[in-house]
């Protein structure tokens, strides 16, 4: 994984979870170092872990030197909450810095 990514809240997930965020993380941040470089911090949290279901909310934020790009998604789906969170990321860093 990128040394520009920083993931907290992962104490909460098991290690097939943990596995399966850095996995989509990596992938995703790549498409988004083409565009700015910055650091991605990500807070993930896993929300009624005790009942059937869990609910994943993940908050996203891209410090560049000059900007700072927040998005947050959640979803009942780990992959589904991951990926809508770094697609709004992408789509924000590609509308800020379109030229």
């Amino acid at each position: 994984m990128d040394k520009n990514i920083t993931i907290k809240g992962l104490n909460q997930f098991d290690e097939k979870e943990i596995e399966k965020i850095k996995e989509i993380v990596s992938t995703n941040y790549i498409k988004i170092k083409r565009e700015i470089t910055g650091s991605l911090i990500l807070h993930a949290k896993k929300h009624n872990k005790d009942g059937d279901r869990a609910m994943y909310s993940f908050h996203g934020k891209i410090q560049t030197p000059d900007n700072l790009i927040n998005a947050e998604a959640d979803d009942w789906l780990l992959a589904t909450a991951l990926h809508k969170v770094m697609n709004k990321l992408q789509a924000s860093t590609k509308h800020k810095f379109r030229r």
